[in-house]
């Protein structure tokens, strides 16, 4: 019988998002990741004012209130914010960042037609 373990490999180190001079840790795990998804409209209609909660939202989950409230406090520009956010979700997520913001783009486009 052989026994499969991945104990270490997977449970031990977490995402880290640099801005600026800064790292920020994710909280990846399972029921956060969980949390994040259920933010996020399936159908992606959601105005600008109700998304940019939801990144709020979302920020506050992995990064925790307080880093959150730093990179509030950044007050970034809006496509900077979009990234850092499609960045998120592909950390958490395992996939490239650009992969994550195809996804979201193809969603968009779904939408205007």
């Amino acid at each position: 019988m052989k026994l499969y373990t991945i104990d270490n490999a997977l449970l031990t180190e977490c995402p880290e998002i640099r801005i600026g001079d800064k790292v920020y840790p994710l909280d990846d795990r399972q029921k956060t990741a969980e949390k994040v998804m259920k933010l996020i409209p399936e159908d992606g209609a959601d105005s600008r004012k109700e998304s940019m909660k939801m990144i709020r939202e979302a920020f506050a989950l992995v990064f925790g209130k307080e880093h959150a409230q730093e990179i509030e406090d950044m007050n970034l520009r809006y496509p900077a914010y979009l990234r850092l956010f499609e960045t998120v979700i592909a950390a958490m997520s395992g996939e490239e960042p650009e992969d994550v913001a195809k996804r979201f783009q193809s969603s968009e486009n779904r939408l205007s037609k």
